[in-house]
This record gives C-alpha cells, sequence and structure tokens, in this order.
C-alpha cells in the first residue's frame, strides 16, 4: 500500500459535533454577535466590571434599606409616632371603601 491510497480510503474533513473554535464560520455578523470567540478575555476589565456591579448593587440597597427605614412607625419616649408612614393611593382608596361599607 502506498501513501496515496492511504488517502484515499480516508473521506474528506467531515465536521463533528466537537469542533475547535478555529473550524467555526468566520462571517462578520457570526463575529459581531459571538465576540467572546474571537476574543481573549481580559481579567481587568471582568474585574473591574464585577467590582462596579457590585458597587452599583451595594448603593441600590442600602438606598432602599435608608428609605425603608424613614418609613418606620418609631415611637419616642413619649409614645408618639416620629415619622409615620404616608398612605399609598390604593391604601387610601381601600380605607374608603372600607368606610362607605360600614355606612351602607
Amino acid at each position: 500500500m502506498s501513501l496515496e491510497s492511504s488517502k484515499a480510503d480516508k473521506p474528506p474533513h467531515t465536521p463533528t459535533g466537537n469542533a475547535p473554535k478555529q473550524d467555526l464560520p468566520g462571517t462578520r455578523l457570526f463575529k459581531v454577535l459571538n465576540p467572546e470567540l474571537y476574543m481573549k478575555p481580559n481579567r481587568l476589565i471582568m474585574y473591574g466590571g464585577v467590582v462596579a456591579m457590585a458597587g452599583v448593587i451595594f448603593w441600590l440597597g442600602s438606598d432602599e434599606l435608608r428609605h425603608r427605614q424613614e418609613q418606620v412607625i418609631t415611637g419616642t419616649d413619649t409614645g408618639m409616632a416620629v415619622n409615620e408612614r404616608v398612605p399609598t393611593y390604593q391604601e387610601r382608596m381601600a380605607e374608603l371603601k372600607k368606610r362607605e361599607s360600614k355606612i351602607n
């Protein structure tokens, strides 16, 4: 058997399910939609993004916590309410319906 006959026995390159990234088609649209296949990860940018996202989440959470603490009815030494929460429109309408149902 010669080298040429062994090449003829093998079928031409057939794509497999586990093809490496280099065998993927490289059209412009594919590269735009899947840039992570063509770019190396930049660790500095990734760490900066994680820190930025954690900071934003912490800032939103602390702002919400402060807002909820302002709405809490806290008593003083005399028993008077310091910061009473203003009822929402829906709560006022529900209270009006309760009063009307008691009258009728």
